[in-house]
């Protein structure tokens, strides 16, 4: 496929079903994301993926802090590109 097939065809997702994803899936996923460019080449991943009861607490914890008003924060520092 040509970049500017990709590009064209790209598009973002944010109606999401209660569906769960299998775990062959959510691996494939990851190793493909692997492949894409980093900033620098700095390769800062970390891939958690959480499922039952885990994935609930989260979710738990998430509502209750937009409730309250709590904003979250970035993982990464933020640097400017002449670093």
């Amino acid at each position: 496929m040509e970049f500017s097939q990709v590009v064209a065809n790209r598009h973002s997702v944010r109606d999401f079903t209660d569906q769960p994803v299998s775990r062959e899936d959510l691996v494939d996923i990851v190793r493909t994301a692997q492949k894409a460019p980093s900033w620098v080449n700095s390769q800062p991943w970390r891939v958690y993926a959480a499922t039952g009861r885990t994935l609930e607490e989260i979710k738990r914890r998430h509502a209750a802090d937009v409730a309250a008003g709590r904003k979250g924060g970035s993982d990464l520092p933020v640097k400017p590109r002449a670093e």
